[in-house]
């Protein structure tokens, strides 16, 4: 009984040391700064030399939001007493850094996944989590884009094995309440893909947007009936419902203010009406790119100015806005 009694009293302080020294662990943790942002990585995902270069960060957000980077999509990691939950997981090839990268920030388990849409650089992890007990949410578009053929064109998107797939379909809002916070779920007009989410942790104020929102000229899903004005749409959403303060974890890319939002969303707007009007006045694509209506903007959101290695470029920003441009002018 003696042992046994000893065994227990150092379990008990063993268990009341665990809380501290996960608080000194997150108090090691930066806040805010620097995130890699190593887009067009989908090209080298299958490349061990490259892959074992990548370095997996974590980053304090703001309240108990923390940001997981390196290669691919932004992980979202949202945690306190009731557990963690994830925004997005990345590629299956850097499971092993990002969870432990999560478990720097908290011991408790990965109940939510929420998927912001259906590329693989933003979900590989489904299935490994979905094993640890996690419940994945997300549209059935997102979930039909999961169960189609792997896509060949770099978006990684497509051919994720059946137990990745998620099993909360929902296609209107949702609210979460988690770790002493209302978590909104936000579904959003399709822009970057047919499935778009945002969630918003209203408690420390931190908007996780996917895809939708990387600090540049964003990828438009033409073929699913993506358009400037649904980006606009949704980054309207997202500026009615936050605060000055909010900070905004784009799908890759640097942290946000809702004044990048904004900045973004009236250079699209401006960008938008002089294509359209180009368009209308009969100027081929090659005559829009050499008027360069987007030149004024380009410093601070080409894609090439921010993610050199990136597929999207200006020049293929301009093609889709064509595109959006030609399928708009043929409906009318």
């Amino acid at each position: 009984m003696r042992r046994n009694g000893r065994k227990w009293i150092l379990f008990a302080a063993f268990a009341l040391l665990l809380p501290s020294a996960l608080v000194a662990f997150q108090s090691q943790i930066p806040t805010g700064g620097p995130i890699p942002d190593r887009r067009g990585f989908n090209f080298k995902v299958t490349d061990p030399k490259a892959v074992a270069e990548v370095q997996v960060v974590v980053r304090h957000v703001a309240g108990k939001v923390y940001v997981v980077a390196g290669a691919g999509g932004n992980v979202t990691v949202f945690a306190g007493d009731d557990g963690v939950m994830l925004v997005d997981d990345n590629f299956k090839v850097f499971y092993n850094q990002i969870l432990a990268a999560i478990r720097q920030v908290s011991e408790k388990p990965i109940r939510f996944v929420i998927n912001t849409h259906w590329h693989g650089d933003h979900a590989q992890n489904n299935e490994a989590f979905a094993k640890q007990g996690a419940v994945i949410f997300a549209t059935s578009n997102t979930l039909a884009g999961f169960k189609a053929p792997v896509d060949p064109t770099g978006n990684a998107g497509g051919g994720l094995p059946p137990g990745g797939w998620p099993t909360v379909i929902a296609d209107s809002p949702l609210t979460f309440h988690l770790n002493g916070e209302e978590v909104s779920y936000i579904p959003l007009k399709t822009s970057h893909t047919n499935g778009d989410v945002a969630v918003y942790f209203r408690g420390s104020d931190v908007f996780s947007f996917g895809d939708v929102y990387t600090t540049d000229y964003p990828m438009m899903d033409v073929g699913h009936g993506a358009t400037v004005e649904n980006f606009i749409d949704n980054y309207n959403q997202a500026i009615a419902m936050t605060t000055p303060n909010t900070i905004f974890v784009p799908g890759h890319a640097q942290l946000s203010k809702r004044a990048d939002i904004i900045a973004l969303r009236d250079a699209l707007a401006v960008v938008h009406a002089r294509v359209r009007q180009m368009v209308d006045q009969g100027m081929t694509l090659e005559q829009i790119k050499a008027a360069r209506p987007s030149k004024e903007f380009d410093a601070r959101f080409a894609t090439e100015n921010i993610a050199p290695n990136d597929m999207q470029t200006s020049a293929r920003w301009y093609q889709q806005m064509y595109d959006e441009a030609k399928a708009h002018q043929t409906s009318h």
